[in-house]
């Protein structure tokens, strides 16, 4: 009688423990999908060389990519300049009106680069402006 009450509570011992493990277990993984999601989106960012080709009135910039860029920065792109695309130059804050056609600049972009012609960047964080004099 006592053998049978002690294998009782061992076995819904054994079935409580499974169960907790299972949520846990479940549940971290959940976390960890979670958190490799969020930080995929900080680490796509890309950087590349270009020479601006045109720069219009609404901010849109037309850029040709420079040869020491991987192939599939070589060509034209375009992209708007929004508020919070911030400008720089020797790590001080420029305005846009700063930039000239003719000027080399490093472009970083998060996202997507839309395949069409030129190619159209559609969120670039940074614009580094790479010439010596300003």
């Amino acid at each position: 009688m006592m053998n049978k009450k002690i294998i009782r509570f061992v076995l819904v011992t054994l079935c409580y423990s499974v169960a907790i493990a299972a949520v846990f277990y479940f549940l971290g993984r959940k976390m960890a999908y979670h958190r490799m999601d969020n930080s995929t989106q900080t680490l796509n960012s890309q950087t590349f060389y270009a020479t601006i080709s045109d720069i219009r009135d609404d901010g849109t910039f037309t850029v040709t990519g420079m040869e020491i860029n991987d192939i599939n920065f070589r060509g034209e792109f375009s992209f708007l300049v929004v508020e919070k695309t911030k400008i720089t130059w020797r790590y001080t804050n420029i305005l846009l009106e700063d930039l000239e056609v003719g000027d080399h600049i490093s472009i970083t972009f998060t996202g997507d680069i839309l395949e069409s012609s030129p190619k159209q960047i559609q969120q670039v964080e940074v614009i580094q402006l790479l010439d010596d004099e300003k």
